[in-house]
């Protein structure tokens, strides 16, 4: 593997584990929860310099429905981040008190909505790259059906679990700006692995409905 492609990926792990661990500020405190969002803002800096390439093209080449889902796809996600990241400097209650900003309770709930929003997005985004990273694991499982069909199992209660842990935790109140404020469900632990099977569970349906779509097309072509 390239020294790129190792960079990149160390930057989009820890990317998302420490989007994670900010839906979960009720546990690690205002001041890391403001210190995260400098880094991640960092993180995503980087991360869009290692993926130039993207924007560098994106007025290239021919476009089918994939290609504009992922770019869609892509650009909310950008504004999604940027939007939060701002919109948290007028409500810090750490870093940035010293501006006087006083915030209201309309940015801190569109702040809320766009960080959400982020989430959702991400997991979609995660998905959309499923396919390549699936197809080298499914190469390396051929002829072997029962480990096979232990994951298949295995994805399958994932995505039942992140449905469940949705409605349980009223994500669609967050993403509609009706909530604002975690509420303490366990411990941090508990609170990141919830988002991260609720990230695993939007990603899984939707590189399987990629994967019909593939399908479909490559029967049609045929």
């Amino acid at each position: 593997m390239k020294k790129k492609s190792i960079v990149k990926m160390i930057v989009d792990v820890l990317m998302l584990v420490l989007m994670l661990l900010e839906y979960s500020k009720v546990y690690t405190g205002q001041l890391l929860h403001e210190v995260i969002g400098i880094i991640l803002l960092g993180l995503f800096l980087l991360h869009n310099i290692l993926n130039i390439h993207f924007y560098k093209n994106i007025f290239k080449g021919e476009y089918n429905a994939r290609r504009i889902i992922t770019t869609f796809n892509n650009l909310v996600f950008s504004i999604c981040m940027l939007l939060t990241i701002v919109l948290g400097i007028p409500i810090s209650q750490e870093i940035f008190k010293f501006l006087g900003l006083n915030g209201n309770m309309q940015i801190r709930k569109l702040h809320t909505i766009f960080g959400y929003w982020g989430l959702v997005i991400l997991s979609v985004h995660l998905g959309m790259h499923f396919r390549m990273m699936f197809f080298k694991f499914n190469q390396k499982l051929k002829g072997k059906n029962i480990v096979k069909s232990a994951i298949y199992l295995i994805e399958l209660l994932i995505v039942i679990l992140g449905i469940k842990l949705m409605i349980d935790t009223n994500l669609g109140n967050y993403l509609i700006g009706k909530s604002s404020f975690g509420v303490p469900n366990g411990n941090l632990a508990i609170s990141f692995l919830d988002h991260l099977i609720i990230v695993l569970s939007i990603s899984l349906v939707v590189y399987y409905i990629d994967q019909l779509l593939f399908w479909r097309r490559n029967k049609k072509e045929k």
